[in-house]
This record gives structure tokens, C-alpha cells and sequence, in this order.
């Protein structure tokens, strides 16, 4: 990789491996081979991890029970999860990112047209997926996942102001697991939850956390960024 990065003049190679920080000899391999612990991470550093591996049925019974009820809840009431065509539902979907982040009271960090052009790329190179929870043909929520191996990865979702007593949200994460499941991933990585050091109510991804921690997944921490040049 860093001959590569050589030849093609780079100045800096950054990398953020799935390392936890118990993991010490896996850190020692990469300062040997030139890489140094870098100022901050691009991505968060805690995360959620789901075991898709188990039966449906324990899947389930791994989930709160009010995770659980949701499910359910937005089932019987008629709530439908596809996969749209990515040109025609992204300016729904980024409609359902604006208004989450107005809802939270944070900005979305990168430009929409940065947005639409990274998950254009993943979807077309096969990795990137869009799905949509629905009523009655309206689209309430969305999710976008990037696929690599046997694992699966949180990257973007958003949902509409409408409807929300439905609980399109959880549908839309269960339908999506089991999607995955039935093409062979065994790990869904739920992404951005607080970190160890910063674990509470006061956290501002503490309201992420409990919605991700519904589906009874795991929090392994992974080491910071690094980098070498």
C-alpha cells in the first residue's frame, strides 16, 4: 500500500483500521512499518457492533423489548422497506438528512454535492446500498450502508417529519439486517456511539446510542487514526 501510495505521490497515507485498543501487538506491526497515531479520527472512534450470524429469532430476542415492540408496531401498520433507485430517491433522501439534523440541532458536515457523488461511487462500484421504509407509497425514512466482505456499515440515514408514530425507523433497520443476512454478511457495524471516556446522558450522540443499542449489539473500540508519510 505504501509503495503504491509512492509511486503515485503521495504526501501522507491515512488509514483507520479496526484495531482495538486492547490490540497492542497489532500497533506495534503498523509503527513498524512507519505508521504514527494521527491528531484526530475521520470517522468516530466507538462503535456498534451487531453478530448477524445467530437465527432471526434470537436476533430478536437480543433487541430491548421496546426495539422489539417498534418492529412490530411498523409491520402491522403497514410499513414497507425497498431498495429505490439511488438517482430517483436521493433528493428524497437528503430531504430526510436535513430534516434529522434540523431535529437534532446539528449541521451536516459535508456539502450535498459531496454527499450525492460519494455514495453515487460506492453504489456504482456495488458496495454502496439506499433503502427506504415507506407508507402507502410515501417514503418516511432512509438508511445508506456501504458493504465490504462478510460486514456492512451505518454511513448516512435520515427520516421525514411524517408519520413518525409508525416507527419507520426500526422496520428499516431489521428489514436491512435481514437483508444482509440473506447475502452472507455476519457483522452489521452500527457506527457512531459515545465514547468510553464520555459514556453519558450529557453525550450528544447519546440519543444515536440508545436507538443503536435497541438492536443488541456490542461496543468494541477501535484505535485512532494513523498515519504515515
Amino acid at each position: 500500500m505504501l509503495e503504491g501510495a509512492g509511486r503515485e505521490g503521495a504526501h501522507t497515507v491515512k488509514i483507520e483500521p479496526e484495531v482495538r485498543e486492547e490490540q497492542r501487538d497489532v500497533k506495534v506491526i503498523l509503527e513498524g512499518i512507519g505508521f504514527r497515531k494521527a491528531r484526530y479520527d475521520l470517522n468516530q472512534k466507538a462503535t456498534m457492533l451487531v453478530d448477524l450470524s445467530p437465527p432471526e429469532e434470537e436476533l430478536l430476542a437480543r433487541m430491548k423489548g421496546k426495539t422489539r415492540y417498534n418492529v412490530r408496531l411498523a409491520a402491522r401498520k403497514d410499513v414497507e422497506v425497498s431498495e429505490p433507485d439511488f438517482e430517483e430517491a436521493w433528493d428524497t433522501f437528503y430531504g430526510f438528512m436535513q430534516d434529522t439534523a434540523d431535529r437534532a440541532g446539528y449541521p451536516i458536515r459535508r456539502s450535498r454535492e459531496y454527499l450525492h457523488d460519494n455514495m453515487r461511487e460506492m453504489h456504482n462500484a456495488g458496495r454502496g446500498h439506499l433503502f427506504f421504509a415507506t407508507h402507502e407509497e410515501t417514503p418516511l425514512a432512509g438508511i445508506y450502508v456501504y458493504t465490504f466482505g462478510k460486514k456492512y456499515w451505518y454511513i448516512h440515514g435520515g427520516s421525514s417529519n411524517e408519520k413518525r408514530s409508525l416507527m419507520p425507523n426500526y422496520l428499516l433497520q431489521w428489514e436491512v439486517m435481514r437483508w444482509a443476512r440473506q447475502r452472507g454478511l455476519t457483522y452489521y457495524d452500527m457506527v457512531g456511539v459515545p465514547r468510553p471516556e464520555n459514556f453519558n446522558e450529557g453525550d450528544s450522540l447519546w440519543g444515536v446510542y440508545r436507538f443503536k443499542a435497541g438492536f443488541g449489539g456490542e461496543m468494541p473500540t477501535s484505535s485512532a487514526a494513523s498515519t504515515c508519510r
